[in-house]
């Protein structure tokens, strides 16, 4: 056996339905724990692995199943595992001798030496913790396990925590499958918890239309299983191209493409009608009734009734829900598409079974609603700034600076076609840090996109040096049209007019919502801002290298919550980070010395995609008091 390391994603699948084969099996809870405790031993090359699970009373945690050991109880509150499951937390040590958590005795009564050791809390679906899954000594080289064996046990932890709430429940064979296909389906989505009931909505569109349909009520069951691993292929398509917030380019849209048959080998095997219906839906469920989809390209009613409805009821979701690359849309919008669509892309008869059963449809998607948005709703009233672009230049997956303050104000201009699309057309304000090109490039392409929609003048706000550089350099009608003098379309206002800056200034952008310019230090004259809501503010650098002017602002302005400080190159190119005037994460944790305060939350960004693995372990190394955050592309950072 391959060490998990080693595994690819179609392994480590295949692996998991080895296991999901024998579960199958069987109906004794005990027996099953047990595999579950072979799955999570496999998947992370660990000598022994043990399933907790928390007593009815909740004052104990109990296994009958710890490889290599008898049954053991204990309290709810004892050692790593009692840590883990108290503090529902996932736990990683390399030594445990060195934590003092840590319960030796176990040791001493059995002769086996523990040494490093990972624990996952495990929760049910209503996010109810309900135990723990714990693995020992790493058998890899090192002996330690690493984020990439925590990664696999926690695939392990949440098909296990499904199976055991489903043996606990009913003992049943069908229902202990029908969980780990659903979880699979989820993991085949590879969807944040947001929208994770995304899988159980197309299951239960998908049983309404079979039954319209006139499939039988068994028949029409099976489906909705089934349904779920759709997308299942999605497991083996590289994280750059599935997790990407944006459209695809020709080549990201061929490797996309592939999921549909590579889900279909994965399961196509399998003799479980459950199973093999599943292979059918992931293979048939892109192919339009018009014999224009993929991957076969079949037409009409050569697609499996399958296929044609969990298409339908797929494409119904996906467009109804918030996706990291788009905005949902609204009803009327989708039902017009539909009705274009009918004898197109769906087939006529769902189409027309899909109008007529509306009101289940809704009512499902109203009992099955996303929790996203409930948190966004949370977020709004909230103080927060959205990471549209987190990275120090433009790389496949990594976009550049720019942050969403709200609908009409955004500082830089980094990325803002590709993460806000048509919402671009209502930026009033860009605010400038400086005149670098990864800091102003999407000016352009934004108003050249949605000129036509544009209604009102885009300001771009900077020092007077980098609105002399953008005049002359980038808008003079010879790299990019001079559009502070081309008027909107419907208007006679310029398409764009610039503002210049003072230090100091405090600009009303929003309801009690303000924004300051700082003076920061860089190759160019630039600066950085305060951005207040609410009497709460986060500071922003952009590009810079001497922190001063940050540090004195933080330490003499309470209502300063939040920093965020760039980070661009690796410690042993101090050199070129002096000379750019860029930092290091030894010279930025350097330079953090002199905040006096201790409540203050540090996000990092600017990093060079070329460098984000070695500078992220850098900032681990350097750190010191700091909890520091590195940024993503559309994260969110609250203050």
């Amino acid at each position: 056996m391959k060490y998990a390391r080693s595994l690819n994603a179609n392994e480590i699948l295949e692996l998991i339905f080895i296991y999901m084969t024998e579960i199958s099996s069987l109906r004794k809870h005990d027996d099953i724990i047990d595999v579950l405790a072979d799955m999570g031993r496999m998947l992370t090359s660990a000598d022994r692995c043990t399933v907790w699970i928390v007593s009815d009373d909740k004052k104990k945690i109990w296994t009958k199943v710890a490889h290599g050991m008898d049954a053991i109880e204990i309290d709810i509150n004892s050692g790593i595992v009692g840590a883990s499951i108290s503090r529902q937390e996932k736990i990683l040590i390399d030594d445990v001798y060195k934590d003092e958590r840590f319960n030796p005795e176990i040791d001493k009564q059995t002769g086996y030496t523990t040494k490093s050791m990972m624990v996952i809390p495990m929760f049910d679906n209503d996010n109810k913790i309900i135990g723990a899954f714990q693995v020992i000594n790493s058998k890899s080289q090192g002996g330690v396990f690493n984020k990439s064996d925590m990664k696999r046990l926690m695939l392990a932890s949440t098909y296990a925590a499904e199976s055991i709430v489903s043996a606990m429940l009913t003992k049943e064979i069908d229902d202990t499958q029908r969980e780990v296909v659903f979880t699979m389906g989820a993991i085949g989505e590879n969807r944040s918890k947001e929208t994770g009931n995304h899988v159980k909505r197309v299951a239960e569109y998908s049983k309404v239309l079979a039954l319209a349909y006139g499939l039988p009520k068994e028949e029409a069951e099976l489906l909705k299983q089934a349904s779920p691993m759709h997308d299942i292929g999605k497991v083996a398509i590289p994280d750059a191209v599935l997790n990407k917030p944006g459209r695809f380019n020709e080549q990201e849209r061929r490797v996309m493409d592939t999921h549909a048959e590579l889900g279909f080998n994965m399961i196509k095997n399998s003799e479980r009608p459950l199973l093999k219906a599943a292979s059918i839906v992931a293979y048939e469920h892109h192919e339009k009734y018009n014999g224009t989809g993929y991957p076969q390209k079949k037409s009409s009613k050569d697609i499996h009734i399958y296929g044609r409805i969990t298409a339908l009821a797929d494409v119904f979701d996906a467009l109804g829900s918030d996706r990291v690359y788009k905005k949902a849309w609204d009803d009327e919008k989708i039902f017009k598409l539909f009705k274009e669509e009918r004898g197109e892309h769906f087939d006529p008869k769902l189409v027309d079974l899909f109008f007529e059963n509306l009101d289940k449809i809704l009512e499902i998607r109203e009992e099955f609603k996303d929790a996203y948005k409930e948190t966004e709703n949370k977020k709004a009233s909230m103080n927060s700034v959205k990471i549209l672009g987190a990275y120090g230049t433009k790389a496949k997956g990594f976009a550049t600076s720019s942050f969403e303050l709200n609908e009409k104000n955004v500082i830089d201009a980094g990325n803002l076609l590709e993460s806000l699309e048509e919402r671009s057309a209502k930026i009033e304000n860009i605010w400038l840090t400086h005149s670098h090109l990864d800091h102003i490039c999407d000016i352009a392409y934004i108003i050249d996109n949605y000129f036509h929609m544009r209604k009102r003048t885009l300001n771009i706000i900077g020092l007077p040096q980098t609105i002399e550089a953008i005049k002359k350099h980038y808008f003079n009608g010879s790299i990019w049209p001079d559009f502070s003098s081309i008027p909107l379309m419907n208007s006679k206002e310029m398409a764009i007019k610039y503002v210049e800056l003072e230090f100091g200034v405090q600009h009303v952008v929003g309801e009690s919502e303000y924004i300051e310019a700082f003076k920061t230090d860089h190759t160019v004259p630039s600066c950085g801002y305060i951005y207040k809501k609410n009497k709460t503010a986060v500071i922003i650098t952009a590009d810079t290298y001497s922190l001063d002017n940050l540090i004195d602002k933080v330490n003499n302005n309470k209502e300063i919550t939040s920093m965020v400080i760039e980070c661009s190159f690796p410690s042993e190119f101090e050199d070129l980070a002096k000379e750019s005037k860029h930092l290091t994460p030894k010279l930025l944790f350097n330079r953090l010395k002199k905040i006096k305060r201790e409540n203050i939350t540090l996000y990092i960004n600017h990093i060079k995609p070329i460098y984000l693995e070695k500078i992220t372990n850098e900032i681990e190394k350097y750190r010191g008091k700091w909890e520091p955050i590195v940024l993503k592309d559309l994260d969110i950072i609250d203050f």
